[in-house]
């Protein structure tokens, strides 16, 4: 084939198709819908090359961004402690675990503080970990520990 027949027939339909679009997500998300992360990654090495890509990914940060859920999940952890008086990062160690880690409660303040600094600039997030420490605050039924309950509560979460 050559390129003229590749090319649309007229500039106002290609001007058209990138107008729908406000991010480069949506037209990502729009190729993977028509395709998959196979193909995509194989259009990119075509038109970048094997070098380019690859040293693209090499320059991601290595762990995968945390998703809102687990931000409003955390904080919904933070909301709950402080409703009872306890401290968020150790309430965050009896969920979760040592997990072999030295400074456990640490990380997981850390973690904490990521989640609140997240959650002021994503208000239906900061809703969701409001109404879900309401929730575990109304099912909860006078059990004394915390740490527990909300292991037994957030068993199909993950934290980290």
């Amino acid at each position: 084939m050559s390129e003229k027949e590749n090319t649309p027939k007229s500039p106002v339909k290609l001007e058209g198709l990138f107008k729908e679009y406000e991010t480069v997500e949506d037209l990502i998300l729009l190729a993977l819908e028509k395709g998959s992360l196979e193909e995509v990654v194989q259009v990119l090495r075509d038109w970048f090359g094997f070098k380019e890509v690859k040293s693209a990914v090499s320059a991601l940060i290595t762990r995968d961004p945390v998703d809102r859920f687990t931000h409003a999940r955390r904080h919904a952890v933070e909301i709950y402690a402080k409703q009872h008086g306890l401290t968020p990062a150790n309430l965050m160690v009896d969920i979760v675990g040592r997990r072999g880690r030295e400074d456990a409660t640490g990380a997981e303040r850390y973690k904490l503080r990521m989640a609140r600094e997240f959650l002021k600039k994503d208000e239906i997030a900061l809703v969701g970990a409001k109404a879900l420490a309401s929730h575990w605050e109304n099912t909860r039924a006078g059990k004394s520990d915390h740490g527990a309950y909300l292991k037994k509560t957030t068993r199909g979460f993950a934290f980290s």
